[in-house]
């Protein structure tokens, strides 16, 4: 397998030297010749990857190189141990990699930035290997400037700040912090989707490293176009992506507006936003996003080019803030996303996604429930938000215009619901987590009683017991499992991974 790398690349040739040297370890290993009976499958693919990539390797015997793997996820609740972690650089050691584990029967997670607040999502626990992205960092733009190359270990601050300084910007989500990888492979909700589309319908082509010859392809339209669209959407269940070129096609000036309103009059804010939901169906330059609290409502606005306040925002005219966090600002997409990324404190997280039609009554049945879990859900250090996100019928065309993808968005207005919860106290995991669930299925049957509920689960937020696959449709579905037997021969992303949205398991 590694004769199909450049022969002239110093770390194909470093590798292949640590494989020529360690050839009887390996083959004493994977046999477990010499090896007392109870080793485990992950010790076997740790024992292996310590001899070839030394460089690349830590365990637990390195404490401090150890913990900082461990503890680099965004929700505390997700730091998970692993029987050794790999921080790769180059797609031949992933190939290899993956062949090791494959062969050990070692089970395995990937981790891109760690914002997943889904427990094992990013983390394998001690009885696997978590590969770790972070290494994957290039990142340069086209000469005409219309697209970038972008690793897959970056997370979008770096990515639109780089790409800031040279006039552009690609379609993201509103945290900086956030994985390019996970992000992009969930499908990712972009402020302004009616103009962009999705994240990952921004995606130009993949590399990804696959289990199988040649082990290492690029997917595109025109290229592995299969593997292409299951991919956009389809996670971490056909290979592991190293680098994406991104379309820009995101503005890089923009107009954005954040505020905040009371509790005091809930229909009008949802009466409000139902209108903005329909104006923007004409004006796919509009974005807006509600995150509600048991206090009130914060509400961002955006525009995709410079302008003064936006006609298609007139509905919250009428409305008077409480308190203007950001004022009209004519600025870029990195000054927007910077000024959403506030530093957050380290704590546990839980998170669930529901889909819905536009509607002030539904909305305000919705609120309701809302307001009630939040009162018994948690502790005193438990906070409950729900975040609103719009998606606009312009942007399931845009899919379909890119290639399309497995995620089987219905080509309406929708709004895309994400109850989320913070706490630090680790005995109200379950209490939170079961609270976050019950609110999902009162939303669901909110929705269902009035004839506007979507099936379409938003994989980027969510829960761990939701079948989210399955929510994208039989004929999706059954493609991503068709995809994964041409690109994964073994089953390894099917049978070892531990935890995730799994096409085998939908």
């Amino acid at each position: 397998m590694i004769n199909i790398f450049p022969s002239t690349d110093l770390v194909v040739r470093a590798l292949f030297a640590r494989i020529q040297s360690s050839r009887q370890l390996l083959d004493n290993t994977i046999t477990k010749r010499g090896l007392p009976p109870t080793t485990s499958p992950s010790q076997l693919a740790c024992r292996c990857l310590a001899a070839i990539l030394p460089d690349y390797y830590t365990d637990s015997t390195n404490a401090s190189a150890y913990t900082v793997l461990e503890t680099k996820n965004w929700s505390s609740n997700c730091n998970l141990p692993a029987a050794c972690f790999l921080t790769p650089v180059h797609s031949v050691q992933i190939a290899v990699a993956l062949l090791i584990i494959t062969l050990a029967q070692s089970k395995f997670a990937v981790r891109s930035g760690g914002h997943n607040p889904n427990p094992g999502f990013a983390g394998v626990g001690a009885e696997g290997v978590t590969i770790d992205m972070q290494g994957f960092t290039a990142l340069h733009l086209s000469a005409d400037k219309s697209y970038a190359t972008v690793g897959a270990g970056l997370r979008f601050g770096a990515v639109q700040s780089y790409l800031d300084e040279q006039g552009v910007a690609v379609a993201s989500g509103r945290n900086k912090d956030v994985g390019v990888s996970g992000l992009l492979l969930g499908g990712g909700h972009p402020l302004i989707n009616s103009l962009t589309g999705l994240a990952a319908d921004n995606i130009q082509s993949a590399e990804v490293v696959l289990l199988c010859y040649p082990w290492v392809v690029k997917a595109s339209q025109t290229q592995n176009s299969h593997l292409f669209r299951a991919l956009k959407g389809g996670l971490t269940n056909f290979g592991i992506v190293t680098s994406f070129e991104l379309k820009t096609a995101m503005p890089r000036n923009i107009w954005y507006r954040v505020v905040a309103y009371s509790n005091s009059n809930p229909r009008a804010v949802f009466d409000a936003l139902v209108n903005v939901q329909q104006r923007m169906e004409k004006d796919p330059k509009a974005g807006i996003e509600v995150t509600c609290s048991p206090a009130g409502f914060t509400v961002a606005f955006v525009s995709g080019q410079h302008t003064d306040d936006p006609e298609v925002f007139a509905p919250f005219r009428a409305l008077t803030p409480t308190t203007e966090t950001k004022p009209p600002t004519n600025g870029t997409t990195l000054e927007f996303i910077s000024f959403l990324s506030a530093p957050q404190p380290e704590a546990s997280r839980d998170t669930v996604g529901v889909t819905t039609y536009p509607d002030t009554d539904l909305y305000m049945d919705i609120y309701r429930e809302y307001l009630a879990a939040t009162t018994t859900g948690g502790s005193a250090t438990t906070s409950f938000l729900l975040q609103i996100q719009t998606f606009g019928t312009a942007s399931a065309q845009i899919a379909i215009r890119n290639g399309g993808n497995v995620m089987g968005t219905s080509a309406r207005a929708q709004t895309w619901w994400n109850p989320i919860a913070q706490w630090t106290i680790s005995a109200d995991d379950a209490k939170v987590h079961k609270t976050l669930l019950g609110l999902a299925d009162s939303i669901k049957a909110a929705a269902q009683a009035k004839g506007l509920y979507d099936k379409f689960i938003f994989a980027n937020t969510a829960s761990r017991d939701q079948n989210v696959l399955e929510s994208y449709g039989p004929a999706n579905l059954g493609s991503m499992l068709v995809v994964s037997a041409k690109y994964d021969v073994p089953g390894t992303f099917q049978k070892l991974q531990k935890w995730g949205f799994l096409a085998s398991r939908a």
